[in-house]
């Protein structure tokens, strides 16, 4: 039998994030209010840009933030007023929180987001690089660069077995899963997919449950697409175009979903793989299909591909995956380059 605490990753208990969860200490009801005013008062502005963030993400910074304040009292840490936050409080809560062994990515996450919400109180500035709030800097050093291959070929899974295997338990969950390989999709956008109204021609139209509420347009390619197209049209319900039986929540369709993941083995501790593996092999798949090479985090040399070759097919992969910044394609496929190829600008990389 295979030790997994052997592969676990730093930050990390029994392959899984902490199981410490903030928020189980009462806040004093006048710093309550004032959370809850300052968080009406914000709710839907993004950070940096003018623009209004989803609900998802407003629901995500009032549980950090009420999160963040619990542990604070949690502490013994006694302050009449949110206004009377200080670095000290930033230090003690996040220090205590890389003690519980959350992941880096949830510190960070944390941190950030403490880091707009300060800015609403008038604190602009407070807070500073998430390294000054820990002990380990390890903790919350985080790259961009995936080093490991997180597909399901990439964990030595047979797709289609594995498919199979979740249709004969829940038919509706492996289309759904087949969606998120073909196409590229998070999970939330695959459930709340309609394919008899995304499905246009060549392409299919990705309008609910993506980040941001942005839409955006994937084209269909090959026989896999038009082949899972086809057999969802045919399973949702014929009256809404969902997935799933009519009546259901979303939250019911995803509680669903998981309880089939788990079943099944689609998880870290099981099969080491998750539903969003599944997009990770659609960037791969996609990025050979583009540049007719091997992504460089499945051993592909990409120092002989022209810089504005390489650019603009992660820009394509970019805009199919739902994301604004070409960068974060390094974080499906791999490092840009290993070496910069000589003669670039030669080969139009200007």
């Amino acid at each position: 039998m295979t030790d997994k605490t052997s592969s676990i990753k730093p930050g990390r208990v029994d392959g899984k994030n902490s199981t410490y969860r903030s928020g189980t200490h009462r806040i004093p009801k006048r710093c309550n209010n004032q959370i809850e005013e300052v968080l009406q008062k914000n709710k839907d502005h993004a950070a940096h840009k003018d623009k209004k963030v989803s609900q998802g993400s407003q629901d995500k910074r009032r549980t950090v933030v009420k999160g963040f304040f619990s542990d604070l009292f949690s502490l013994g840490f006694k302050i009449e007023s949110i206004y009377n936050l200080k670095e000290k409080h930033l230090i003690a809560v996040f220090n205590y929180l890389e003690a519980q062994g959350q992941s880096p990515a949830t510190i960070q996450n944390k941190i950030s987001i403490m880091r707009i919400f300060c800015n609403w109180i008038g604190k602009n500035g407070m807070v500073k690089d998430s390294t000054d709030y820990v002990k380990d800097k390890s903790s919350v050093r985080r790259s961009m660069v995936v080093v490991e291959d997180k597909s399901w070929v990439g964990k030595g899974i047979d797709v289609l077995a594995k498919l199979a295997e979740v249709a004969r338990m829940d038919e509706t969950i492996a289309l759904v899963l087949e969606i998120c390989w073909a196409f590229g999709l998070r999970v939330q956008e695959a459930l709340k997919l309609r394919p008899g109204v995304s499905h246009r021609g060549e392409f299919v139209w990705v309008l609910e449950g993506t980040k941001g509420d942005r839409p955006r347009v994937i084209p269909v390619e090959n026989a896999l697409q038009r082949n899972v197209l086809e057999k969802s049209k045919a399973i949702v319900d014929k009256k809404t175009g969902f997935f799933g039986k009519r009546g259901k929540t979303f939250e019911q369709k995803l509680s669903r979903f998981y309880t089939v993941m788990k079943a099944c083995g689609i998880t870290l501790a099981d099969d080491g793989i998750t539903a969003h593996g599944l997009r990770h092999q659609y960037m791969h798949e996609s990025f050979k299909l583009l540049l007719d090479i091997e992504p460089p985090v499945r051993g592909g040399d990409i120092s002989k591909v022209e810089k504005y070759r390489f650019h603009r097919a992660s820009q394509q992969l970019m805009e199919r995956a739902g994301h604004t910044r070409v960068s974060i394609g390094a974080s499906y496929y791999g490092s840009r380059r290993r070496t910069p190829p000589r003669g670039d600008i030669e080969g139009g990389g200007k």
